[in-house]
Parts: structure tokens; C-alpha cells; sequence
């Protein structure tokens, strides 16, 4: 029926959007919303295409997609945890046929971690521009992957302490791996 897309900033900008002034908040969240869109515009020009011809042979181009986003406050676990869950119909137009069919899906999966890292580097960028925040990778990246990048000056025990969702998972892992 479609596609879950989820955008959620790293912990310390929800710790940050928790605890500031309501005008602070507002600014935030205005800039958690302008990253969505830019991920959301990465979509629609990389990633968004349909199939035409005998079985689906020919891939073209799309006019859009057409989605719903909802913006979440908290975690499951109460939280603060800012995030926006964008629910992408499985439906576009083409460009040249104007035919609404299926989105090529294959696309849109290979395209996930990019709009992610669209999201992040556009969140970075607007709340520097907006706040004047600044990021830097959080000590302890596992070297393999990515750096978590932080807002400096927030403090890591805040990010923990918020994180009850998260501890609640490792300690149950652990607890089933002693097993």
C-alpha cells in the first residue's frame, strides 16, 4: 500500500528541543520540519520513478509522490523524542503517460540511507544557520560506521537519561544472550 519513511534528529537535539524556551522549541522543531523536506525533495528527484511497458520494462519518470507526514514528540518509552513518520502512498503519476501506477520500489530501498543523510546534514545546517548550535562526533563512534554527530554543549548524561526505550532493548538482549 506504501512506504513508512521515518526522520528522526540524533538524541541530543530532541534533549535540546525538550528543555529550551518555547521559542527556542518552535525554532527547532520549524527546522526539524525544513530537513524533512529536503530528504523528501532527495526522494522525488533520485528516487522516485514508476515502471511502464511489458512487464514493467521501461523505468520513467514521476510528477510527485503524494504523502502524509505525522510528527511525533516522545518515545514509546515517554522520552522526548522528536521525529516525523511519513507515510508515502504506493502511487505516482507518470511524467509523459500521466498514468498513475506503483513506485519502483527497488529504488526507493536503495535510496533510504542517502535521504537519511539528507535529513541529518540539512537538520545540522538549519539549526546552525537558526541557532547557531554547533555538531561534532560523539566520543565513542564505533569507527566502522558514521560518527554520531552531537549538539556540543549538551550534556551526554541528558542523551542517556532519555534514552529508556533504548537501555530497555540492551538489557534485554544482554539478559537473553546469558541464556
Amino acid at each position: 500500500a506504501g512506504f513508512d519513511l521515518a526522520f528522526s534528529p540524533v538524541k541530543s537535539v530532541s534533549a535540546l528541543w525538550a528543555i529550551a524556551p518555547p521559542e527556542i522549541s518552535a525554532t527547532i522543531e520549524r527546522c526539524h520540519r525544513l530537513a524533512v523536506s529536503d530528504a523528501l525533495g532527495y526522494i522525488e528527484k533520485h528516487a522516485l520513478f514508476t515502471r511502464e511497458g511489458a512487464k514493467g520494462v521501461r523505468q520513467v519518470e514521476t510528477r510527485g509522490l503524494v504523502a502524509a507526514a505525522f510528527t511525533h514528540r516522545d518515545s514509546r518509552a515517554g522520552d522526548p523524542d522528536l521525529h516525523t513518520h511519513v507515510a508515502v502512498a504506493n502511487k505516482v503519476q507518470a511524467r509523459e503517460s500521466g498514468k498513475w501506477l506503483a513506485i519502483d520500489g527497488r529504488v526507493i530501498f536503495k535510496a533510504t540511507v542517502a535521504a537519511s543523510e539528507t535529513y541529518n546534514t540539512a537538520l545540522e545546517h538549519h539549526l546552525g544557520r537558526e541557532l547557531g548550535v554547533v555538531f561534532q562526533a560523539s566520543p565513542g563512534s564505533d569507527p566502522g560506521k558514521r560518527p554520531v554527530r552531537e549538539i556540543v554543549g549538551i550534556d551526554p548524561r541528558l542523551n542517556t537519561r532519555w534514552s529508556t526505550r533504548r537501555a530497555s532493548i540492551t538489557d534485554r538482549t544482554e539478559t537473553l544472550t546469558r541464556q
